[in-house]
């Protein structure tokens, strides 16, 4: 792995659940190393079905330079769930799903039920697609913290060395932390 591998992490900006609005953007930015080289974004369905087909459209409008790719977590717009399956097959680039807490599936599931009466298995079944969540401890400056995370394309030890090549001080990689903040920037 180069030392200034060149990633892109997509965030979904800002949104209200119950606002006119059934759109929000879903922000991606580009660096090499810890550097900002680009920023993409594209409207995505709040609890839509559109964000795996929307996030493999602005990777493949890029350069083919993207080595990795990160998500702040596998859902966006609320459960608009990605599928890193498709995209791991699609784009044949490796694919990091990264959690600051432990999921709590059951509370998921029954989120879902409670959202989707009918048809909250498909959703599930995306999400337990995703395979097993992984820890990792990870330096910062503040001490040691805890991600959690979905991958598919690269395996955990090859992670850690990733995330310490594209981090700052912090448990988010850059271009997370950065499509956070522009993503904060929109108000739907």
């Amino acid at each position: 792995m180069k030392n200034n591998p060149i990633t892109v992490g997509f965030d979904d900006a800002t949104f209200k659940l119950k606002s006119q609005s059934l759109k929000t953007k879903l922000i991606g930015v580009i660096c090499q190393g810890v550097r900002v080289v680009n920023v993409v974004q594209a409207d995505i369905t709040i609890d839509g079905n559109d964000g795996t087909k929307i996030l493999i459209n602005l990777v493949k409008n890029l350069s083919n330079s993207v080595q990795f790719i990160l998500t702040h977590t596998i859902t966006f717009g609320g459960f608009n769930i990605i599928d890193l399956d498709q995209i791991y097959s699609e784009l044949k680039i490796p694919i990091i799903a990264i959690n600051e807490r432990k999921v709590n599936l059951d509370a998921v599931i029954q989120a879902l039920k409670q959202k989707y009466p009918d048809n909250y298995r498909k959703k599930f079944q995306t999400i337990s697609n995703a395979g097993q969540l992984f820890q990792l401890e990870v330096p910062t400056a503040g001490g040691i913290s805890h991600i959690y995370f979905h991958s598919k394309g690269i395996d955990v030890e090859s992670v850690k060395s990733l995330l310490l090549k594209v981090s700052i001080d912090a448990k988010i990689p850059e271009c997370l932390r950065v499509a956070h903040l522009v993503g904060r920037l929109y108000k739907h």
